[in-house]
């Protein structure tokens, strides 16, 4: 038996509720290693806790949770197992609870910084297999102001559906008022930015820099539970995107998450490495185990280096978590979803998209972008993008030089027609495409 069926199988074991503690250890030998292995990290970097003004330094705290590369914590669901209509051993449809919002699989779509627009949530989901996409993070102040980009980055529409909003800021922001705000805009679950490691938002003592202060931290999550279960009525579930810490002297994930499942947070989403990482080395799934063993009932949902669909069932057997959430993965490969959802139920992965079809999946993305945002929005996405999408796709140079230079979303039609084949010999810019790439 392959590795990749050992994998398969200790993740599926954990969906129908059974132990799966050899086979996850088997997991994490095979096929991960820790992030210790390739850590990068600037331990000078004092912009944590010890360096914020008027605050203590934030102790060293021991979780006394399983080793690390430990087993799948018993009894652990990863996911709610249903037996498929039809029966037939083994094949299961996996959704997940978060609070009283059911989804109709493990699988989420982060809200990517920059790249989780309305169009490309919609696009991740017409490909299938999306339990929950979110807005990209907005700004609690901006939200409140009407922000004209904060508004586009919180547009929605039914087919976006069910649709969270994450919210960043600190203990001082009006993150409770904007919680509610994304409730009166559709949001169905509210998500606190706690992980995001870049300056523009640490800076202002949001994302990774609320590890830094637990208490702090856990008091502003209680203000936000409480003003939506006002707002919504207990509808609507808050949930929290995290780190593993600061750096590795600073693991503070699995207590900060028991506390925030104490102050009614509904779920906790651990992506595998600390803030210092950024997104070098490796994630460390034996880690997001840890949280999954800390916490004592709500879902824990890993991220981190899941890139392909073997990658879901790996880190779902390889921590115990009961979902999964794709970020940059997702760029290159935005049907990944349906193909893990695939895996998990049946086993197989179902076959990769043909080269027509990715440029197909490539033009679609192009019609949502018109039909949602603006063509300046267009044109820049797409100039970002194309090399996401030739990461599967071979040789793309020429594509991504006609799409740079492209003044309009026509041009960029021309080229991804001219490139699929289905016009032998039209020029694009001054170039032709009558070659077909390889694919």
């Amino acid at each position: 038996m392959g590795a990749d069926q050992r994998l398969l199988g200790a993740a599926r074991a954990g969906i129908r509720g059974a132990r799966a503690d050899g086979d996850a250890q088997q997991v994490g030998r095979l096929l991960h290693r820790p992030a210790a292995d390739a850590l990068r990290f600037h331990r000078g970097d004092a912009r944590c806790a010890d360096a914020r003004e008027g605050r203590a330094p934030l102790p060293l705290r021991h979780h006394h949770g399983p080793a690390r590369g430990g087993a799948v914590r018993g009894g652990v669901v990863p996911a709610r197992a249903v037996p498929a209509a039809g029966g037939g051993d083994g094949v299961v449809v996996v959704t997940l609870d978060i609070g009283p919002l059911r989804l109709a699989t493990p699988l989420l779509l982060a809200p990517i910084a920059g790249h989780c627009d309305l169009a490309f949530r919609i696009l991740c989901r017409e490909q299938g297999g999306v339990g929950l996409a979110s807005t990209d993070l907005l700004n609690s102040h901006a939200v409140l102001r009407g922000s004209p980009r904060s508004l586009e980055l919180a547009a929605t529409d039914p087919a976006d559906d069910p649709c969270g909003m994450q919210l960043y800021g600190n203990w001082d922001d009006p993150l409770p008022e904007a919680a509610c705000w994304a409730l009166d805009r559709g949001a169905r679950l509210i998500d606190i930015n706690m992980g995001c490691p870049v300056d523009k938002v640490a800076k202002k003592n949001g994302g990774s820099l609320l590890l830094c202060d637990a208490l702090g931290t856990v008091r502003l999550a209680a203000r936000i539970v409480d003003a939506v279960r006002r707002h919504s009525g207990g509808r609507v579930p808050v949930t929290a995107k995290m780190r593993l810490g600061w750096d590795p002297e600073r693991f503070v994930a699995p207590e900060l998450a028991r506390d925030l499942e104490s102050a009614g947070i509904a779920a906790v989403t651990v992506h595998g490495r600390w803030t210092v990482q950024l997104f070098s080395g490796k994630a460390d799934w034996a880690r997001i185990g840890e949280v999954v063993s800390a916490v004592r009932s709500i879902p824990v949902i890993g991220n981190g280096d899941v890139t392909e669909p073997v990658h879901v069932a790996a880190l779902m057997a390889a921590s115990g978590c009961r979902g999964v959430m794709v970020g940059r993965g997702a760029l290159r490969t935005p049907w990944i979803f349906r193909q893990a959802e695939a895996l998990l139920r049946t086993g197989t992965a179902g076959p990769e998209p043909s080269f027509d079809q990715k440029v197909a999946c490539i033009e679609r993305h192009v019609d949502l972008l018109e039909r949602h945002h603006s063509p300046e929005h267009l044109l820049h996405c797409m100039r970002s993008r194309v090399s996401w999408y030739g990461k599967t796709m071979g040789h793309v140079k020429a594509l991504k030089e006609a799409v740079r230079t492209a003044a309009s979303v026509g041009e960029i039609r021309t080229a991804l027609r001219g490139w699929r084949g289905l016009e032998v010999r039209e020029p694009v810019l001054g170039r032709s495409f009558r070659e077909t790439p390889a694919g």
